[in-house]
Formats: structure tokens, C-alpha cells, sequence
């Protein structure tokens, strides 16, 4: 993972995955993702952009917590019964914790490409 720190409350930096992964109610599939960090008074909100697809996604941190540290940044993965999720964002050069509670069984969304759909339109006739 690579964090920097693009604007005094904007970070940023990359991360690939080798296995789908869940990220509050997002599903990311194996591969590169780009995410951005936007504070401010009241929340820390996660962007994530899949580098293959462009799609991007929004997740809220559960906490937060600052103190400097000599461990190198971080996404630490942790398995559930649904497989594995993101429980923690770890930026080392700033400081910077950010934790997120295991998926709930709720939507989700995917941020994977779209395959093409074939569909059968029946017609309004009744006639085919």
C-alpha cells in the first residue's frame, strides 16, 4: 500500500487485492484500487476507485485514531463467514487509523465490470 498526503486533510494511495474482498457493504474484486481519505469534523470517509473498471465507491469508517507509529502502512484483511473484509486502514507516515466493523448481510455492491445481459422482451401483443 502506498499513502500520501495530497492536501492538509486529504490522503490518498493505492492497494491491490488477491482476493475479493468486502469493505462495508462494497464487494471488490481481486485486483488495483486507488482510495482517497477526506476528513472532517465529524467522519472519515474512504473513497475507493478500482483502477480496471473506474468504478468508485464510498465507505465510512466505524472509528478513527491518530498517534504515530513505526509500522509501515497497512490494510489489514480478516476472514468472516462471508470471506474476507477489510478491518483496518493503517497509514503510518500520517498517523492515521482508520477501522471498519465486519459486513453485514445487507445490499451490497460490486465494483466489478458489467457482462453483457442477453434479455428476451416478450411481446405486448401477445405475439412473438
Amino acid at each position: 500500500m502506498l499513502p500520501a498526503l495530497g492536501q492538509a486533510e486529504t490522503a490518498h494511495g493505492t492497494f491491490k487485492l488477491p482476493t475479493q474482498t468486502r469493505w462495508g457493504n462494497v464487494v471488490l474484486a481481486p485486483g488495483e484500487y486507488q482510495f482517497t481519505i477526506s476528513s472532517d469534523a465529524a467522519a472519515r470517509v474512504v473513497t475507493i476507485r478500482s483502477k480496471e473498471s473506474g468504478w468508485s465507491a464510498m465507505v465510512l469508517a466505524q472509528s478513527a485514531s491518530m498517534g504515530q507509529s513505526a509500522e509501515p502502512s497497512r490494510l489489514l484483511l480478516t476472514n468472516s463467514p462471508d470471506g474476507k473484509y477489510v478491518q483496518e486502514l493503517y497509514m503510518g507516515d500520517l498517523g492515521i487509523t482508520l477501522n471498519f466493523g465486519p459486513p453485514k448481510a445487507l445490499k451490497v455492491t460490486k465494483l466489478t465490470k458489467l457482462q453483457p445481459a442477453t434479455t428476451a422482451m416478450p411481446s405486448a401483443s401477445g405475439r412473438e
